[in-house]
C-alpha cells in the first residue's frame, strides 16, 4: 500500500543521543521540510521496537481501529496492525510515511499511511477504538484526539518531560510536557495509569485513559 498524500504534518520527534542540529547540520528554524532531512539521515531514528508502555497494556486495549499520529518510520503503528488493528498513520515526513509503510509489508502486514498536516487534518468523529500518540504533543489537538475516539476507546500519551534541563532538543521538534499539563488535558476521561519514569535515559510521563 502506497501512502497517501494529503500535505504536511507534525512528525515526532526522535530519542536519540545526539541533536538534531549535529546530525543533520539544518537548523529546527527551518521550514517542515527538515523532517525528511532528519529521516534521510537516521534510518529507524526512533528504533524498532515499540514502545514498551504500549506493549505492557496490549492486552487491555480493545482490538479495532487505532489512529498514530506523528507515527514517524512506523514502529508503533506496525505493532499495533500485527496486534490485530486497523491502522492509520499520519506524519509529515513523506520519508518516514513511505518507510513505515514498506516495512509493515515486509513484516507481512498493511498500515494506511498520510503525509499530512495534523493541524489541518479532518479528524472523523468517533472512529476509532485507540488513539496512540508517541513523542508528540499540542494541547490545541488533544480535543480532536478525543473526539475521534469511539465511546469506550482508549486514547494513550507517551511524551517526554520538559525537566528545564538545556540541549534538550534533538530534532526539529521536541515536545517536551509538564507531568500535570497531561494529567490536566486528561482530567475528561478515565484514567487507566498514568506514570512518570526513565525510559531509555529519558524522563517520560505515560497515560492511558478511556473516553465515557
Amino acid at each position: 500500500m502506497s501512502p497517501v498524500l494529503a500535505g504536511p504534518i507534525q512528525g515526532a520527534p526522535a530519542m536519540d543521543p545526539n541533536t538534531y542540529e549535529s546530525i543533520t547540520g539544518d537548523s529546527v528554524e527551518d521550514d517542515h521540510g527538515v523532517w525528511d532531512s532528519f529521516y534521510k539521515k537516521r534510518n529507524h531514528a526512533f528504533g524498532k521496537e515499540p514502545v514498551g508502555f504500549l506493549k505492557e497494556h496490549l492486552r487491555t486495549l480493545k482490538k479495532g481501529r487505532a489512529f498514530v499520529p506523528a507515527m514517524g518510520e512506523g514502529r508503533n503503528a506496525i505493532f499495533l496492525a500485527r496486534s490485530g488493528f486497523k491502522v492509520d498513520g499520519v506524519d509529515l515526513s513523506s520519508v518516514a510515511v513511505d518507510r513505515a509503510v514498506d516495512e509493515a509489508r515486509s513484516q507481512n502486514t498493511s498500515i494506511k499511511g498520510v503525509v499530512a498536516d495534523l493541524f489541518q487534518f479532518q479528524y472523523p468523529k468517533e472512529t476509532y477504538d485507540l488513539v496512540f500518540v508517541s513523542l508528540f504533543y499540542s494541547a490545541d489537538l488533544m480535543p480532536k484526539f478525543k473526539a475521534a475516539l469511539k465511546k469506550g476507546g482508549y486514547l494513550m500519551l507517551y511524551l517526554k518531560l520538559d525537566t528545564g534541563r538545556p540541549n534538550q532538543n534533538r530534532t526539529p521538534d521536541d515536545f517536551l510536557v509538564k507531568a500535570s499539563e497531561v494529567k490536566g488535558e486528561m482530567s475528561d476521561l478515565e484514567m487507566i495509569d498514568y506514570r512518570v519514569f526513565r525510559d531509555h535515559n529519558e524522563d517520560v510521563v505515560a497515560v492511558l485513559a478511556r473516553k465515557k
